[in-house]
């Protein structure tokens, strides 16, 4: 098997299954609470990814800076955006909160502008993110579809997710010494684990449990497959395909998604929601179009 062909097979792979892991979010959340989802889930992911790093003798560096690194994308990424996330999940359509994470491109893109100064506002850029921003107040506009002040608060309170989970991405890009992504990953679920552990029981989450099928099977699915297995191919493709093609998920991921939550879960799909979609993909698009163009014209990126 030649590597391009290895590589479109964990593309795929890659793709279908962070498709998938909004509706088994849903699923999960009709049985268990948001913060024991979310604790078992990292939890059996950081265990594999960390055996996985020791079989592999990774080394886990220790400095402080390194430290600081692995708290930030602990506690901001997998801990507080994802509980955000969870929580806001609960109240509207998975597709819908597929969609709304699409945006994050243009979230790193803003704080990129204030914290990194080789990447900083450009004319184009700012119609870009106007662009997007149109396309969620479509979304959230359609009375179909926000039905009260409940799913409309959940809509939010995802975007607060994607908000919270960029500056972690920003803060990992600054940062100046060398690390292991794999370690990295692993570490920070085992601390979004503990942090989500200790939120269930101070709210009474693990009594409220239900422990059936439907709640373990999401876990072990979302534990396993959609974070332990696709961050391991994520970062894999990362250093063997261009950043262009990786960053085709923005795209790819909401669309199968939606497909998927109107197939097995019943989700209503509006005008609107499509059309607020397309202009968001339009605004992701335009953001990184120098970036786009190249590659669709065979140059290096």
């Amino acid at each position: 098997m030649s590597q391009k062909t290895k590589n479109l097979i964990l593309f795929s792979i890659m793709t279908f299954i962070w498709s998938t892991t909004w509706a088994a979010l849903k699923l999960g959340l009709e049985e268990m609470p948001p913060a024991v989802g979310l604790a078992l889930r990292f939890g059996i992911a950081a265990i594999l990814l960390l055996t996985f790093a020791w079989l592999r003798k990774l080394p886990i560096e220790r400095s402080w800076d390194h430290i600081k690194l692995y708290l930030i994308v602990g506690l901001f990424n997998m801990a507080l955006s994802y509980f955000c996330t969870y929580w806001g999940t609960q109240f509207i359509p998975s597709s819908l909160s597929s969609i709304l994470w699409s945006t994050m491109p243009i979230m790193l893109g803003l704080m990129a502008h204030f914290f990194i100064k080789e990447d900083r506002m450009t004319i184009l850029k700012g119609f870009a993110i106007i662009v997007s921003t149109i396309g969620v107040v479509m979304i959230l506009s359609d009375q179909k579809l926000i039905l009260n002040k409940e799913t409309l608060t959940g809509s939010l309170i995802v975007l607060l997710a994607v908000f919270t989970g960029s500056f972690p991405n920003i803060y990992t890009k600054k940062f100046t010494k060398d690390y292991n992504s794999l370690v990295l990953t692993g570490i920070a679920m085992a601390i979004a684990s503990l942090f989500h552990s200790i939120i269930a029981s101070v709210t009474g989450q693990w009594a409220r449990t239900t422990w059936d099928i439907t709640g373990i099977a999401s876990v072990i699915y979302l534990g396993v497959f959609g974070s332990a297995i696709t961050f391991s191919i994520y970062y894999y493709l990362i250093k063997h395909i261009s950043v262009v093609k990786v960053s085709f998920l923005t795209f790819i991921t909401p669309i199968g998604a939606t497909l998927i939550g109107w197939l097995f879960l019943n989700e209503t799909i509006t005008l609107k929601e499509m059309i607020g979609c397309l202009i968001i993909f339009s605004g992701i698009f335009l953001y990184d179009s120098r970036k786009y163009l190249k590659y669709f014209k065979n140059k290096k990126i």
